[in-house]
């Protein structure tokens, strides 16, 4: 099995996906678009990509010329039906490639942990719980594209996660356990405290719900490359 991961920013990587891949015996790697990196080798080659989160909006690709790029590998990585994985801005960018509206949320920022709510018994959660505690750290929403499942909402935003074909999007950061929350804590302590959010706080509840999102995420991943 071999995974690509798409990353927009060093310390905002596969977190846990790593260590689940290492145990598994999965190789991984990563492609740092906005350095310039692209692909050497066929998409085909791997079994699953993932298309991690950034700051940028999955609409200023004038702004980001690399994004452009990115949507022609998304792309083509559902054309090739190979097993597609985006979070928090990968969620947004797959949205966009299938159709949909990707634009500033109008409920705010959502900036800690917060339940999402499951609302479909689509297979590759099955071992998902109805109502699950998960970090989130985004601005921008995105509409239900045509022909997707809406599998996870929240009270802010409707759409938190879903399904299309051998796609998964999902808005929160799964990925997400202490040991990169306390990197994003020491990187982002301003912008935390400007919003007025407890970074101890942030690291307690990484803490404490690591162990259940890394069961979570293993059992998502297995059932995506079986997709």
């Amino acid at each position: 099995m071999k995974v690509l991961a798409v990353r927009h920013v060093k310390i905002e990587d596969l977190g846990m996906m790593e260590d689940i891949f290492k145990e598994k015996n999965w190789s991984f790697e990563y492609l740092d678009t906005p350095e310039g990196e692209r692909l050497e080798r066929p998409v085909e080659e791997y079994s699953l990509v993932v298309l991690l989160g950034g700051y940028m909006g999955a609409y200023e690709e004038e702004k980001y010329p690399f994004l452009k790029y990115e949507f022609q590998l998304i792309e083509e990585t559902l054309k090739k039906e190979i097993p597609f994985l985006g979070i928090c801005l990968g969620s947004q960018m797959l949205a966009r490639v299938l159709g949909a509206n990707v634009y500033r949320g109008k409920n705010g920022e959502e900036i800690g942990w917060f339940f999402v709510e499951k609302v479909s018994d689509d297979d590759l959660f099955e071992e998902f719980p109805d109502r699950l505690l998960v970090f989130q750290w985004h601005g921008d929403t995105f509409d239900l594209p045509d022909g997707a499942t809406r599998v996870f909402t929240s009270e802010r935003y409707e759409n938190q996660g879903f399904v299309y074909e051998k796609a998964v999007g999902l808005q929160f950061h799964i990925e997400v356990g202490a040991r990169t929350m306390k990197r994003w804590i020491e990187a982002y302590r301003k912008e935390l405290e400007e919003r007025k959010i407890n970074p101890g706080v942030l690291l307690e509840t990484a803490e404490k719900e690591e162990k259940n999102l890394k069961y979570l995420l293993r059992s998502l991943l297995e059932r995506i490359v079986k997709s």
